[in-house]
């Protein structure tokens, strides 16, 4: 039984055509600066639809994504432009499992700015329990918490959520525990380390993108097998369920003591 009593279902040729929509408006913004509140909003929505909508994605517009994005991984220029790839890193990686999308954000994972770094922190929200932090993503984090830079409470979020060994993590908390850290960041840091549950800094972000997906994704009611002929789309529950399941979906973060596989169906760890 579907949670709301109804079976309902995602129109997949719809969502195909939202994102061929959205990609085109996103390149359209490609000149404006600063970088437009709606061209985040897009990228998220790309990002959404991979994370959670992946059969929806047309194939042929990961393709264009692609050759978009990879000559971007390591610019970096004056007109705003290395701030504008981000979510569309994300979403190539949802969809490929290939980390070196990601390089835009691991490269300024570290940035001086905090208003630019909490972004760059914050396009890695969807994607953060499928993240692995190497050792130099990590030597990152690390720099921000022993500068005691801004806005920290979320990377220690992505953080807590990714994929790795409780105990390396356990760890790296206790050392950044011994330093001086503004009060979000030790309010986090002592609520892993004692396992208690932890307000998520990107709730309200991602409740606030999540308006605009919901303003262009629409469902209907599935008709009966006698009366359609062919599946209408995508049932909602298993997406409703992945939604549910994601870690900073909730109000609140525990840090998982026991290593879990999060590997998704179809990737290797």
């Amino acid at each position: 039984m579907h949670p709301f009593g109804l079976t309902l279902s995602i129109d997949s040729n719809r969502v195909a055509a939202i994102c061929e929509e959205e990609w085109q408006s996103f390149l359209e913004d490609m000149d404006i600066a600063p970088v437009p509140e709606r061209q985040d909003l897009r990228g998220f929505f790309l990002n959404w639809v991979a994370v959670f909508l992946p059969d929806a994605f047309p194939t042929s517009l990961q393709g264009e994504m692609s050759a978009w994005m990879a000559p971007r991984l390591h610019t970096r220029d004056s007109t705003w432009g290395y701030v504008r790839p981000p979510l569309i890193g994300s979403t190539l990686f949802a969809l490929t499992g290939d980390s070196g999308w990601l390089q835009v954000q691991f490269d300024n994972f570290a940035d001086g700015g905090s208003q630019v770094r909490s972004f760059f922190h914050r396009s890695l929200a969807l994607v953060a329990p499928r993240i692995t932090f190497d050792s130099e993503l990590l030597r990152r984090l690390d720099f921000g918490m022993k500068h005691v830079y801004f806005f920290m409470d979320i990377p220690l979020a992505l953080y807590a959520v990714s994929k790795g060994d409780p105990n390396e993590k356990l760890e790296s908390l206790k050392r950044w525990q011994t330093g001086f850290m503004n009060s979000p960041e030790k309010e986090a840091v002592a609520g892993y380390l004692n396992g208690r549950l932890v307000a998520n800094p990107l709730q309200h972000w991602i409740s606030e993108k999540m308006s605009y997906v919901a303003l262009r994704v629409a469902c209907f009611p599935v008709a009966t097998p006698a009366i359609a002929g062919l599946p209408l789309g995508i049932a909602i529950s298993p997406v409703w369920e992945r939604m549910q399941q994601h870690p900073l979906f909730s109000s609140h973060i525990k840090l998982v003591r026991e290593a879990v596989d999060e590997t998704p169906p179809g990737e290797t760890s």
